[in-house]
């Protein structure tokens, strides 16, 4: 470790008991408390810093099992069950890290680690760790929650800061960032922080990565394996998705939004005479007010448009309702003002509320706070009981401003991105509290620790073949990250008509001014894309119902609709399975599924759906699509055609064909 720019410590690492002692070049010294919480992984956490902790979130699992630290001729030995590591004296000092039972020496380590440390100065307000990572020639990265750029990460800079999307495909920001970085050469680093972490991952030197951590704090998990055992590592630190109830795989239908409950009722009918199956139908403006002018959860239900009791009519005909909900209450009202008066709201540095910091007038409640914590809690929980409503869409939660004070006495720079887990948590709560688990909400904020609160989405993505390829990369990128259930606007978010109707619509909210938006052979392959994703939610600011768009394209999403009815059960079973220990994410990419495999990692943009499902989404226009097939015969589940693997090949599908494939021989239930 250093300070400033030289990269090297000017002396040679001591053991001290269960601490590694090291010398930074100012001539101040460091201790690394060193633990070996599982095996296999090698937890290095600064012993002396100053100042409290605040409570973090997002570790579940973290034994404080000492490493056994030995000096030798060439520095410090760090070993424990299935670690062996090295930080070398002399100029290449650092670590040398590897497993236990494979590696003995240092040059044999799976990874070569330094580490420096940047103070706060004048031009750089706060401090920050960095990390530097050799990367073997060939070898990939993944990881880092939700990348629109692609899954392998490799040559790319990533901003890990959790943001509200400017809507444009392919860009580096995102809404859900995950401080796990793993590469298929053997090693994973994980930095156990709330806050942003930058990270250049050979995009400056081609065989070095340079992972910046901001704040003065410094906690790192360096873990081992090929890519299953590391992210089942990682799931024991950080904790694996709670059960959803199995309808929740079913049919969701969504718009944004229907505008009274007749509207709602209007369309499951119309569906259902189209034998459409629907399962949830979401409403955004149930609110008194506008939830595009006003993003905020501040006021009660509009009562003209959403009278007493207006969900039973929906549940008479079997089907549960979805809310749209965030964690923000809106400037100048009389919620905010008792809000304040309390101090349930997080505050800038001068004691005032402190807001977004995209939008001024979006206050931020604080669930630091016990007594805001248990008041919000216990606000969702009343809605939840007196709507009837089955789910939430749990919106925002990422822009909190780094000079945010918190109750804790944490600041905004801790928890930008932790803030979206702290909310997911209480929203957990409270569905268990007001209907016994029987509850499903999905977000679109987090970070480590995220995916313990399934379900995420990715997104307000564009109505377009490049906005259905971008979201494809960010669900894969975040199933990389240990995010299991992850889901997307079937159809694309918006169009950039339909977004500027929608402020005209929402002024008066009157039922069937919605327009069509998506080009119908996108809106149908999206569709058919949603029926293979582990939740099937349409959304978009226009229609997304398949009676809306024309033929063959609104038969072929009812037929993958109800296909996905049929599909339903072996995804729950996939799904409960990746709650347990060893469990792998039900959306697996190919690196994960075939780890090793040098011709499946290159198919980047195709995955498998539990064990037994091959999925390559269709996405440009014409039906034609290369893949690679996985050893074995895979039979297809729209469509009838049959590939045998292993290799590359190209399929053609007409407009009700998909490239989704059951492994024969494996019961799915259909």
């Amino acid at each position: 470790m250093t300070r400033h720019s030289d990269p090297y410590a000017a002396a040679g690492p001591e053991a001290d008991g269960r601490y590694l002692r090291v010398t930074l070049a100012s001539g101040t010294t460091v201790r690394l408390e060193c633990t070996v919480p599982l095996e296999g992984v090698l937890r290095l956490r600064l012993a002396d810093r100053p100042g409290p902790r605040p409570d973090s979130p997002v570790l579940v699992d973290a034994p404080r099992r000492p490493a056994r630290l030995r000096t030798t001729g060439q520095g410090v030995e760090i070993t424990g069950p299935g670690v062996r590591a090295y930080w070398d004296r002399g100029v290449r000092q650092g670590f040398h890290f590897g497993s236990y039972h494979r590696f003995s020496e240092p040059e044999e380590a799976i990874g070569y680690f330094r580490s420096g440390y940047r103070p706060a100065t004048r031009h750089h307000r706060t401090a920050s760790w960095v990390e530097t990572i050799h990367l073997n020639p060939g070898a990939a990265v993944y990881g880092g929650g939700e990348s629109y750029q692609g899954i392998d990460l490799r040559g790319r800079r990533r901003s890990l800061r959790n943001k509200e999307e400017n809507r444009a495909a392919g860009r580096d920001t995102a809404y859900l960032n995950v401080p796990l970085l793993w590469s298929d050469a053997g090693w994973g680093l994980f930095a156990h922080t709330g806050g942003p972490v930058d990270a250049d991952l050979g995009a400056t030197h081609s065989e070095a990565a340079r992972i910046q951590i901001h704040g003065d704090d410094l906690d790192l998990f360096l873990i081992s394996g090929d890519a299953p055992t590391i992210l089942d590592r990682y799931l024991t630190l950080t904790g694996r998705p709670h059960p959803l109830p199995d309808w929740a795989f079913g049919v969701w239908m969504s718009r944004s939004s229907y505008f009274t409950a007749e509207e709602m009722v209007a369309t499951v009918d119309e569906l259902r005479a189209a034998d459409c199956p629907v399962d949830v139908i979401h409403a955004d403006e149930w609110l008194a007010g506008n939830v595009l002018e006003a993003a905020a959860w501040t006021y009660g239900p509009d009562r003209r448009r959403f009278p007493q009791d207006w969900a039973r009519e929906l549940a008479r005909r079997g089907v549960r309702t979805s809310l749209w909900i965030n964690p923000y209450v809106k400037r100048g009202t009389p919620l905010a003002g008792e809000l304040t008066r309390r101090g349930y709201l997080v505050r800038d540095p001068d004691g005032a509320p402190a807001p977004t910091a995209d939008n001024p007038d979006s206050l931020v409640v604080d669930f630091t706070h016990p007594e805001a914590r248990a008041w919000w809690c216990e606000r969702l929980a009343a809605t939840l009981r007196e709507e009837h409503n089955s789910a939430v869409l749990a919106d925002f939660g990422e822009e909190i401003p780094d000079e945010a004070v918190f109750a804790d006495g944490s600041r905004g720079g801790q928890r930008r991105n932790a803030y979206g887990l702290l909310y997911q948590n209480v929203v957990r709560e409270a569905g268990l509290r007001a209907r016994a688990g029987d509850f499903t909400a999905i977000a679109r904020s987090g970070t480590a620790g995220s995916q313990r609160y399934p379900a995420h989405w990715a997104g307000d993505m564009p109505s377009s073949w490049s906005g259905l390829a971008t979201t494809l990369r960010a669900v894969l990128s975040m199933a990389l990250s240990g995010c299991s259930v992850v889901t997307h606007d079937a159809g694309g978010y918006y169009t950039p008509d339909s977004y500027a109707r929608a402020a005209v619509v929402r002024r008066k909210m009157t039922p069937g001014e919605v327009p069509t938006d998506v080009e119908p052979e996108l809106y149908a392959r999206w569709a058919q894309w949603a029926a293979f994703s582990p939740i099937m939610r349409f959304h978009g600011m226009g229609r997304r119902e398949p009676t809306a768009y024309p033929e063959p394209f609104r038969s072929a999403a009812v037929a993958a609709c109800r296909l996905r009815r049929r599909l339903a059960p072996y995804i729950a079973a996939c799904a409960a399975r990746a709650t347990v220990d060893g469990g792998l994410p039900l959306l697996r990419p190919m690196p994960l599924a075939f780890p090793g495999d040098r011709c499946a990692r290159d198919a980047q943009l195709q995955y498998l759906l539990g064990p037994d499902v091959l999925v390559a989404p269709l996405l440009e226009p014409g039906g034609c699509r290369e893949l690679y097939v996985p050893a074995g015969e895979w039979r297809q589940l729209l469509g009838d055609g049959v590939l045998t693997g292993p290799g590359w090949q190209e399929v053609r599908c007409a407009p009700e064909e998909f490239p989704g494939y059951a492994r024969a021989g494996r019961e799915i239930g259909l």
